[in-house]
């Protein structure tokens, strides 16, 4: 099945077991539920289908107290996850490519890393939430490494016009549930993020940027059924982080998974009805797609959330696509 060069490039950040296959695979469960007035389908390939079929099998069978993997297989290698979206019944209009780069590979790769970064439409942060906000925060920096993904972000940027011209930085707060339960909670959650990520915000606020890099932070609850219980320290003073269910019979109940990809999608949008001649550039053929699909996905990227439960746009708002 081809389509073409419609290919939307998504650069995954995060540490090994942070829970970026975790958040794919809760978001591709629910996005039946998503689009459910909404004739868009979304198809993995078969290596992708049997990697996140395997994790959501794994996330529905949890024990009522449990502390997450530290990947699916161990290792520090990059994966590659793909998806094709289109209209139900029709040829696939736009490949969703995400590359997933763990935190160990970074380090040993970095040239490798800023690559991808800088051909990226758009990177994905994923934040271990209780590492950022429990025990004072003192496992932050060993697990989220904040400065070294602001390190990262000072290439990338360096290279804008000289490849994607603008990005989408989404910031994923994960296994969050603890933390987004009440208003003042999620403030606390977003305000936590902002002082831990302030060299990130400072860089990409710079007035060149503004108009350039959108910034968006979204807290995905990506098993909701689940609350933070306790750190165990094991292995030499490697933290473990424990749950638990919020009741023996919970079951497994994602929210606002959707949000990334009505995000991602709604960014893309934009830009291409904003500048098909780049696109033309970049991709060596214009990036066509159906009126219908176009609606379609307006539509779902229109009901992207905007300032609540600590979600917040900020910066780029412009860049986002809106009714």
């Amino acid at each position: 099945m081809s389509i073409g060069s419609n290919v939307l490039n998504i650069t995954m950040l995060g540490s090994r077991g942070v829970g970026k296959t975790t958040l794919l695979a809760s978001m591709y469960n629910e996005f039946d539920k998503m689009v459910k007035d909404i004739s868009l389908t979304l198809t993995p390939n078969q290596e992708t289908s049997s990697i996140l079929q395997q994790r959501l099998a794994e996330l529905k069978r949890q024990t009522e107290v449990f502390s997450p993997k530290r990947g699916i297989d161990g290792t520090n290698s990059p994966k590659e996850f793909i998806f094709d979206l289109g209209m139900v019944g029709k040829t696939p209009e736009i490949q969703l490519r995400f590359k997933d780069f763990p935190g160990g590979f970074i380090k040993d790769n970095p040239n490798e890393v800023k690559k991808f970064l800088s051909a990226a439409d758009v990177i994905l942060l994923a934040i271990d939430a209780p590492a950022m906000m429990e025990a004072k925060g003192i496992w932050h920096e060993k697990i989220n490494t904040p400065q070294m993904i602001t390190d990262l972000l000072k290439h990338v940027v360096q290279n804008l016009d000289a490849t994607t011209k603008t990005k989408l930085l989404i910031m994923v707060p994960v296994k969050c549930e603890s933390y987004v339960q009440s208003d003042n909670e999620a403030r606390k959650l977003l305000q936590t993020l902002k002082d831990s990520y302030t060299s990130l915000f400072n860089l990409l606020k710079a007035d060149r940027l503004l108009d350039k890099f959108a910034v968006v932070v979204t807290p995905v609850q990506t098993l909701g059924s689940v609350r933070f219980t306790r750190i165990e320290e094991v292995d030499q003073g490697e933290p473990r982080f424990f749950f638990r269910k919020v009741s023996p019979s919970a079951i497994y109940a994602p929210r606002d998974v959707d949000q990334i990809l009505r995000y991602t999608l709604g960014f893309c949008i934009k830009k291409y009805l904003d500048d098909m001649s780049f696109f033309k550039r970049v991709l060596n053929q214009l990036f066509n797609m159906s009126q219908a699909f176009e609606q379609a996905v307006r539509k779902m990227a229109g009901n992207a959330r905007k300032e609540t439960d600590g979600f917040q746009i900020v910066q780029g708002a412009t860049l986002l696509s809106r009714d």
